[in-house]
């Protein structure tokens, strides 16, 4: 299947961003204006009470991530690679952010303490017990922590194994549910999170691509089982969420269960109607990180000048600021995000080796066609045999334009067996064992409370 009907992802990541800046504003204005007046506050509340465009476009984020993401392990040293391009492509954009999110906070005498501002710049505060700088940036702790969990499933060769991608989903939506239900029935008091639910959304992304792209046996039925799953699950923490009131499902069950149909069915139809098809949108999904990063910085210092009244005039006030974040966002995108997107891919290609001559790369490709790893022959059309005419869409966070031919993608799974690779693999096992440890303490936990309540 032709790559260039990816492209239609760019212009998905504007409208999940618009939609993001939406709710935010929305939000805004039910804080700040007066209560019970104005058309305005009227119909934020309206839209508030049945669609949550926030976790709409969230929802949306990260099902375009778990389409792409995983594979663009590539390279002769994959692992290698991803880390670096990750990295550059992340990290400096975040890093000015929280510098602007710093200098304003100054300004308002509210200067955050050292030791938050460093764990912020980790992109995990969670980890060191710290509180985000903008609430904002919640979502990019799970992208990272899918990072993490791609990694592990590449070096463990599964990453196309349909039956393991959906039982880590089911168990990361099991690691919320298991814990709320625990506690609603008064069996144990443990931890309630809900990462395990946001990162169950990332690999729906990766089994739709093997469903629909790849075309992977039982990849079709695995999404559906996931997506119920996932729904029962919404359906068992809402209670517990609205209670304890801890934003998850901050609006109700309704509009947070309609923002993720929509999501799903939104995200569905551009893959198989190879829509939206607009230039538009695609250049702002460009800049989208940016957006996501800076919207709520631009949003505040627009307040301070133009104060939300609940009025038909916030229109004006609210076209002003996604104008301001455009602006600003490209002009990250342009000094910042892209130029840093090229120095990660020339310090990961700095110390490859030269490409095998064509004898050399058709004897590669009919090896690894004997893998049971290899894609079969419909895969292989748009990957290092034909280079895709649309970087965009295949990887759209290196920094090409929509019409840039990109460097050939790695569609089968090659074994590690550079040093670094082994060392990272090395690492991994260990977080595996970790993590394999860990569950079964809890399960081990969870059972003895259930004896002594028996």
């Amino acid at each position: 299947m032709p790559r260039q009907r990816y492209a239609h992802l760019d212009a998905l990541r504007a409208i999940a961003a618009l939609a993001v800046m939406v709710e935010h504003m929305v939000g805004d204005l039910l804080r700040q204006a007066p209560a019970a007046t104005g058309a305005m506050r009227m119909l934020a509340g309206s839209v508030i009470e049945n669609l949550s465009l926030g976790r709409f476009g969230v929802a949306l984020f990260f099902l375009i991530s778990g389409f792409v993401v995983p594979f663009s392990i590539s390279g002769e040293r994959p692992l290698r690679h991803f880390a670096i391009s990750r990295l550059f492509r992340l990290y400096p954009a975040f890093w000015l952010a929280l510098a602007a999110l710093t200098m304003t906070a100054w300004l308002d005498a509210d200067t955050p303490r050292t030791a938050t501002v460093l764990a912020n710049l980790t992109m995990a505060p969670p980890l060191f017990g710290r509180p985000w700088l903008s609430p904002i940036h919640w979502t990019l702790f799970v992208e990272l922590l899918f990072y993490v969990l791609v990694a592990l499933l590449f070096f463990a060769r599964v990453l196309r194994h349909v039956g393991i991608l959906l039982g880590l989903s089911l168990a990361l939506i099991a690691a919320t549910v298991l814990p709320v239900q625990l506690h609603v029935h008064g069996i144990a008091s443990l931890p309630a999170q809900y990462l395990g639910m946001h990162l169950s959304f990332l690999f729906l992304g990766l089994l739709l691509r093997l469903w629909l792209i790849e075309q992977r046996q039982r990849s079709g039925f695995a999404a559906s089982i996931l997506i119920l799953t996932q729904i029962a699950g919404l359906l068992l923490v809402t209670r517990f969420s609205l209670a304890r009131g801890d934003n998850f499902v901050m609006e109700g069950l309704k509009p947070v269960l309609s923002a993720y149909m929509l999501a799903i069915a939104v995200f569905l139809a551009a893959i198989g109607l190879e829509w939206p098809r607009s230039r538009l949108l695609a250049r702002i999904g460009l800049i989208s990180y940016s957006m996501y990063l800076f919207h709520g910085t631009v949003n505040g210092l627009v307040y301070r000048i133009l104060p939300l009244t609940g009025q038909f005039s916030d229109i004006g006030t609210m076209l002003l600021c996604v104008s301001l974040t455009l602006l600003l966002s490209w002009l990250v995108y342009l000094t910042v995000e892209r130029p840093m997107i090229r120095l990660g891919r020339w310090i990961s290609s700095r110390h490859n080796p030269l490409p095998a001559r064509p004898s050399q790369f058709a004897d590669a490709v009919h090896a690894r066609s004997q893998s049971p790893l290899a894609p079969r022959d419909a895969d292989i059309q748009g990957s290092a045999i034909h280079r895709p005419s649309a970087c965009r869409a295949v990887a759209p966070d290196d920094g090409c334009s929509p019409t840039r031919e990109a460097e050939p993608a790695l569609y089968d799974i090659a074994p590690a067996s550079h040093a670094s690779d082994k060392l990272v693999g090395t690492i991994l096992g260990t977080a595996i064992a970790a993590v394999a440890l860990s569950w079964f303490a809890l399960l081990g936990y969870v059972g003895w409370k259930i004896a002594e309540s028996l």
